[in-house]
């Protein structure tokens, strides 16, 4: 597998979101999917992208950092994933299970591109 491009993260409590925002994060704040460029090409032809933002107004994409945060995003983002996992796509399933931490530890979805 190629290095990572993507990061998509999931602070795994409030006070580490905090930290986030200060770029001070310590060792157990984050639980991260690190996405090479080949996960990121599916994940882009999968028109997953697409129906988040449509769906939450959101701008992710292959030139913005953007979030997902609140209960109500978290809640749609999770149907949505939900939706659109097939069998042995684990990309889309480890961000069902982050989007599940976050909506466990109310943060939120963060994704650095």
């Amino acid at each position: 597998m190629n290095a990572p491009l993507k990061w998509i993260v999931v602070p795994t409590s409030k006070a580490a979101m905090q930290r986030l925002d200060l770029d001070q994060c310590l060792p157990g704040d984050l639980e991260e999917l690190a996405l090479c460029a080949e996960q990121w090409s599916a994940l882009c032809r999968s028109n997953l992208l697409p129906r988040l933002n449509h769906a939450l107004g959101t701008l992710i994409d292959d030139y913005e950092d953007a979030s997902i945060q609140g209960r109500e995003a978290l809640a749609m983002t999770l149907s949505i994933l939900t939706e659109a996992a097939m069998p042995g796509d684990g990309v889309i399933h480890r961000l069902i299970a982050l989007n599940q931490l976050a909506l466990a530890q109310d943060t939120g979805l963060f994704f650095y591109f």
